[in-house]
């Protein structure tokens, strides 16, 4: 019974939903173009003055505790009111942040701003992986669940550009039609039958598993494959929902449970210590000291289009290969990636008179590294994360996970210009080298494969 018009469904529905991960994108990329204009000793947005180093720094890795934050409250709405009013709910804080950037007349007020950006960013990475793995083809699972690092790739690679066009104030207006236009299509897609089967909404339910399914057939009840499959859905819920069946400490103890983690947690950790989330905020300094002439304008631009090719190039190998396979060949390139670029920045600080004929070659080895991280590392630990925990304890595994990507993504940022100072650009990216290379050997020996795994247990095993 499934059809293309089922695939068409689910693609249309999680394009929907990542127009506010586009937005947050953006939002993300904004500091890059606009806090230069804050830090200027000319600039009359703020009435308390230029934003210093220090503010400016806590104006960037004060999304991270947002998102902290975020990871916990998404998830508990997610419990209470189901997923898709909570990936609703993103549009509130999201518009708020955009709204108090405009406004803002201190640098506390953009902190307050960078913080509700980071509680949209939480609720993403913890809600749109589960809307994903509940409506989704096994098929095609994990090219929808690149689509999260796609759509926010495009919004950082759209605000670099446009940053450079528009005024601290006019961008706002620009970028408040999205979580507008956001909201009016949230209304055409349906929640997922999972959610409305713990809500009890039996026949929306079913309306739900057609649209996703592509059927549109009203005698459907008829096609015993259709019911099996809903009536295994279905007696899944009903199970889970019982007394006995209630998320307790002991559900945490098994073996899956432990594993899946474990595995989640230190994928987040290699997630943000492979070091290119703080490449790329510190990008601009990176590129003046590893010995390249690119100025940052370009750099960035450069960065932001080579991450969307990666991340499209993801599409065609994530169901191909395996996440297994792409998530080690992703983290072992990015070790060797970042060792050269180690290498070449050691070779300058030392004297190395020949490199200066190889400026060229920094942004090479850069934009290599960073196609490598968006084809795998980027985005396979988020969406994987559903596949890999046991469904009882699937929201608040993921959620713990969730947690810990913020809290690595904080340390990261807020360290890297120290471990720089200690021990030299070469020293910092040689350590982010050698935790790529421990992570890819560990990936290899403890992830499974989980591509095609079924995330709907049958009534026998519930």
């Amino acid at each position: 019974m499934k059809s293309t018009s089922g695939v068409r469904n689910q693609v249309l529905a999680t394009c929907v939903i990542n127009v506010i991960n586009l937005s947050h994108g953006a939002g993300l990329g904004w500091v890059s173009p606009y806090l230069p204009v804050l830090m200027d000793e000319n600039q009359t947005v703020l009435e308390t003055g230029p934003v210093t180093v220090e503010q400016g720094s806590w104006i960037g890795s004060i999304l991270c505790l947002g998102g902290l934050c975020g990871a916990f409250v998404y998830s508990y709405l997610v419990e209470k009111f189901g997923i898709k009013k909570s990936i609703q709910a993103l549009a509130i804080p999201h518009s708020a942040f955009w709204i108090t950037v405009y406004l803002a007349t201190s640098v506390y007020h953009l902190y307050i701003a960078r913080f509700m950006a980071g509680l949209t960013g939480g609720g993403i990475i913890v809600t749109f992986p589960l809307f994903v793995a509940d409506i989704s083809d096994k098929r095609i699972r994990g090219i929808l669940g690149t689509f999260l690092a796609l759509m926010n790739n495009l919004g950082i690679l759209f605000m670099y550009v446009i940053g450079n066009v528009l005024s601290y104030h006019t961008v706002v207006f620009v970028m408040l039609v999205l979580p507008a236009l956001f909201t009016g299509l949230m209304l055409l897609i349906p929640d997922t039958p999972q959610t409305l089967l713990k809500q009890g909404k039996v026949s929306d339910a079913e309306q739900s598993f057609m649209f996703y399914q592509g059927i549109r057939d009203s005698m459907v009840s008829k096609s015993s494959s259709f019911r099996q499959e809903f009536d295994n859905m279905r007696k899944f819920i009903e199970n889970s929902m019982q007394g006995n069946s209630r998320v307790t400490v002991a559900d945490f103890r098994t073996r899956e449970a432990k594993l899946g983690m474990l595995i989640g947690v230190f994928l987040m950790f290699v997630n943000q210590f492979c070091g290119i989330f703080a490449v790329l905020t510190y990008a601009a300094y990176i590129f003046a000291t590893v010995g390249s002439t690119l100025s940052p304008n370009t750099s960035t631009i450069i960065m932001g289009s080579v991450q969307i090719f990666g991340t499209l190039s993801s599409f065609v190998f994530i169901d191909l290969i395996g996440r297994k396979v792409l998530l080690a060949i992703s983290t072992f390139g990015i070790a060797m990636g970042l060792l050269f670029l180690a290498a070449f920045n050691w070779m300058v600080i030392n004297g190395v008179e020949w490199v200066l004929e190889f400026q060229w070659l920094p942004i090479v080895i850069l934009s290599a590294t960073v196609f490598l991280y968006a084809v795998g590392l980027s985005s396979i630990p988020f969406f994987v994360l559903p596949e890999l925990l046991p469904p009882k304890i699937c929201n608040a595994g993921n959620t713990l996970s969730m947690v810990s990507v913020t809290i690595f993504s904080f340390i990261s940022l807020k360290i890297f210009p120290i471990m720089v100072e200690a021990i030299y650009l070469y020293g910092a990216i040689g350590i982010y080298s050698g935790i790529c290379f421990i992570g890819g050997t560990i990936f290899l020996f403890i992830i499974p494969e989980t591509k095609g795994k079924s995330l709907i247990a049958t009534p026998s095993a519930a």
